[in-house]
């Protein structure tokens, strides 16, 4: 399986902005967020897939848990095969 592009893409700049933000915003912490830094590029394609595997859930639980209450399903068809009389 591979990972989406657009959602990986959008995840490295997530985690670009983040860690910016935590080096401009914390000095002490400057040499912990440059060395964790490689380590979060080789985790992209993982995270990536957790966020895509986030979204596709809730998507699909938010199309029934909106309408709050469940259509009725029509019952199956049971299938029915033609049988040759033995005489």
């Amino acid at each position: 399986m591979k990972c989406n592009l657009k959602v990986m893409l959008s995840v490295a700049a997530l985690i670009a902005a983040a860690a910016g933000f935590a080096y401009l915003t914390f000095e002490e912490a400057r040499a912990g967020i440059l060395a964790s830094l490689p380590i979060l590029v080789v985790l992209l394609c993982p995270i990536s897939m957790l966020v895509m595997m986030k979204f596709m859930h809730s998507s699909s639980d938010g199309d029934q848990s909106t309408s709050g209450t469940s259509k009725p399903r029509a019952p199956a068809a049971e299938s029915i095969t033609p049988t040759k009389e033995v005489s």
